[in-house]
Parts: C-alpha cells; sequence; structure tokens
C-alpha cells in the first residue's frame, strides 16, 4: 500500500522488497483479517448507487468555474482599492480569500500571501480574537505548530467562543499527535458535515471502512449549501479511502464525481489522475497531470507527470517532467522544509534516494506524530532497511488502538507481524 496522506494529498510512496520480519505464511489469524476486510470492502462498495456519489444534476451546486469566478473577482476588488486594503477587517478577508483559493487550486504563492498579510498585522491593536482564529488555520497550514498554538491561545483571551477554541486545538491536537480512539464517539456526532468527515478519517483508521464510507455518505446529506467546494472535498475524501485499500475503481467513481462538480479543484484532479494511471489509463492520466501542472506547478503533480509520459514513450516530455519536479522538491524543502517533508518523503524513495526520504521522514516525526507521521517514517524506514525500526512505528499505532490500511492488507509493506 502506498501511504496517502490522510484527508489532504497523496503522494505515492515506494515498494520495496518485503522485510526479513514480515510474516509470509498466512496464519488462520490472517486469514479471518483478510476475509473481514474483503467483508468491509464489499459492504462500503455496496452504499455506491445513483445517489453516492451525489451527481451535480442530483445536488446542484453553483457551477466551479463561477464559482472560482467570484472569489477571484472578491480578492481583486480588495487588492486593487488602497483604502479597502489598509482596513483590518478587509486584511482578513483578503487573507481569508486567498487561503481558500490556495485550497481550492494548490498555489502556494496564495498561501505565502495569506500568512504575510497577518503577520504583518496581527500585532495591531484592531486585531480582534476571530483574526487570530484566522491566522491560526494558516499556520497551521505551514505546519507551523508553534505559532499557530500562540495564536490559539491570543483568541482564547480574547474571549473568542469556547467552541470555536476547542475546534482549533482539536485541529492542532489532529496534526501533532495519534488520535484518541473513540473521541467523536464519546463527545457525541454533530449534525456538522465537517464533523462527519473528521469523523470518518478515525473510522478509516481504525480499519472500518464501511462505517467511514456510511459517515461521509452522511456528511454528503448533512451539506445544505450552494458551494461546490464542500461535497467535491467530501467526495474525494470517500475516493482516498478506496485508494488506501487499493479499491481503484471504487476510488475513481468518487474522483470523477468530485472533478465532474469542480474540475479547478486541484486534489480532484491530482487523484483522478493518480488512479487513471493505476488502472492503466495513462494517456488521460497525463492529460489531467497537465491541467493540474499547469494550475499550481506543484512538484508532486509533475513526478506524476513524468510516470505517465514514461508509460507513454514520451522520453522527453517524461524527462522533462521530471527534472521538474526534482527541481521543485528542492525549492519547497529549501523554503518550507517543515511543510513538506511529509509530501517529498514518497518522492526520494521512489527515485531511490531512501537516505533522503529517512532525513526528511525523522524532520517530520520530530516536528509531529501524528498517524501519518508513524506510517511515513515507517516506511522510509522499510526502505532503509531499518524493518524492525519501522515496525516500532507500526505497533505503536496497534498500541494506540488503530488499524489504517496501510498494516492491515495481506502482503502490505507495513504489515508487520504484531507482537
Amino acid at each position: 500500500m502506498k501511504i496517502a496522506t490522510m484527508m489532504i494529498c497523496s503522494f505515492a510512496l515506494a515498494s520495496c522488497a518485503t522485510p526479513p520480519n514480515l510474516e509470509t505464511n498466512q496464519s488462520a489469524g490472517d486469514q479471518n483479517q483478510a476475509s473481514a476486510i474483503s467483508r468491509d470492502v464489499s459492504q462500503a462498495t455496496q452504499l455506491i448507487d445513483d445517489r453516492w456519489p451525489a451527481s451535480p444534476d442530483l445536488l446542484p451546486t453553483t457551477d466551479g468555474e463561477i464559482y472560482l469566478g467570484n472569489l477571484n473577482s472578491q480578492i481583486y476588488v480588495i487588492q486593487s482599492n488602497p483604502a479597502l486594503k489598509q482596513r483590518m477587517t478587509f486584511k482578513v478577508t483578503l487573507a481569508s480569500l486567498l487561503y481558500q483559493r490556495f485550497q481550492i487550486e494548490g498555489r502556494v504563492e496564495d498561501a505565502e500571501a495569506a500568512r504575510d498579510i497577518l503577520e504583518g498585522a496581527h500585532s495591531d491593536p484592531q486585531f480582534g480574537p476571530a483574526d487570530h482564529l484566522v491566522f491560526a488555520k494558516i499556520l497551521l497550514g505551514f505546519h507551523d505548530f508553534e505559532a499557530a498554538q500562540r495564536h490559539v491561545d491570543m483568541a482564547e483571551a480574547g474571549g473568542s467562543p469556547a467552541t470555536s477554541i476547542a475546534a482549533a486545538r482539536a485541529a492542532l491536537d489532529r496534526a501533532l499527535h495519534l488520535p484518541v480512539k473513540g473521541r467523536h464517539r464519546a463527545t457525541g456526532v454533530s449534525g456538522n458535515y465537517v464533523d462527519a468527515v473528521q469523523h470518518a478519517a478515525e473510522l478509516l483508521n481504525e480499519g472500518r471502512l464501511a462505517d467511514a464510507s456510511e459517515e461521509l455518505q452522511r456528511a454528503q446529506a448533512l451539506y445544505r449549501d450552494s458551494s461546490p467546494f464542500p461535497l467535491a472535498w467530501i467526495h474525494v475524501q470517500q475516493g482516498i479511502a478506496f485508494l488506501r485499500y487499493g479499491e481503484y475503481e471504487q476510488a475513481r467513481t468518487f474522483f470523477a464525481a468530485a472533478h465532474e462538480r469542480f474540475p479547478q479543484y486541484f486534489l480532484a484532479t491530482e487523484h483522478l489522475a493518480e488512479t487513471e494511471g493505476l488502472l492503466g489509463n495513462h494517456q488521460r492520466s497525463a492529460q489531467l497531470y497537465r491541467e493540474v501542472t499547469a494550475q499550481n506547478n506543484q512538484p508532486g503533480f509533475w513526478y506524476g507527470l513524468a510516470q505517465a509520459e514514461a508509460e507513454l514513450g514520451n522520453v522527453e516530455a517524461a524527462e522533462d517532467a521530471a527534472q521538474r519536479a526534482s527541481s521543485g522538491y528542492a525549492d519547497l524543502l529549501a523554503r518550507y522544509p517543515l511543510m513538506y517533508a511529509d509530501h517529498a518523503v514518497g518522492y526520494y524513495l521512489e527515485t531511490s534516494d531512501p537516505a533522503r526520504a529517512l532525513e526528511l521522514a525523522t524532520l517530520n516525526f520530530e516536528h509531529r506524530q501524528d498517524l501519518m507521521a508513524h506510517l511515513a517514517l515507517a516506511e522510509a524506514l522499510m526502505g532503509n532497511e531499518q524493518a524492525d525500526k519501522a515496525c516500532e512505528h507500526v505497533n505503536a499505532i496497534r498500541d494506540a488502538g488503530y488499524a489504517p490500511p496501510e498494516i492491515s492488507l495481506e502482503g502490505d509493506l507495513l504489515a508487520c507481524a504484531s507482537d
């Protein structure tokens, strides 16, 4: 299984030779687990029908081009008006709009601009508690967790509602630590589609694909607005869930639905490109990768294009894309090592630089110890023939009560024997 950066973006990690301490003979327990996983996948697949994922005809939302055009217009109006740009309300609004565009199109420049606006504004007495929470969200995206924590603290001291503070602290906790198992069930599941997606993420990491899929289906039912972005996001999460289980046809169903609803959403395009390649549809994969690289120039997508072009026999195009991937990662890691370390682990494993992959996975793990950081470091350790150390991280995940597909599927690289 190639590890996906869950609920945000996935970058392919390398498969390696089976390490010496993996079980090669399937025991009765292994067979039972494999059967249980097969049933779970089947149940999740059976949920797919003409309402899941819902088409734009069934659940209409604003056309993606119109939605993004409106967003661009709002940004332009503020940026082109010097008087507005000097007012605190519009500074924070502009930063929020730019960061939303980053989340849709994936251009780092928008995230940088949003951060820089608030970096220059947050010391102003007019910068209020809600503004600190906006800044914390953006800093969290840059993996600047200490600064994000400071702004959450300032928001709390300034009188932000307890529910807003709790949500911000929960986001930080998810980014930094293995989650507390059963948190959503212990505190109750709300009628909020975002909470439903977060609950689904927890269920998926417990190895409960069908339950996670039902929760994502519930998230779709809870959404009642006109923006195409949240529905496309929900469908991408379901696609990622199937992708993590190696169920490429089902994954494509949801990525295609997200792409149809909101073709400007870069994660939908990128994941659809990835899945088409995994299904052997390299022409379509290359076409989609060309779209997304033109949109945001992210190196991981250039690497995906390089692979697709190579499969098509386009040697020069593959070499050009591969060079863009290499230089792009070098640039981003020089500027934002903590933000992109986890993303680059898989790239360096696949391009035969396991030492660099391990260096980045270690850096990432020193900075955060969430589930995906454990998985990325485990795979980097496997790639460096350090299976025993890798399995320490796998067992740490198991000890916390989790069984994500990356450590559970039969024959998977990280399916270490249980202690």
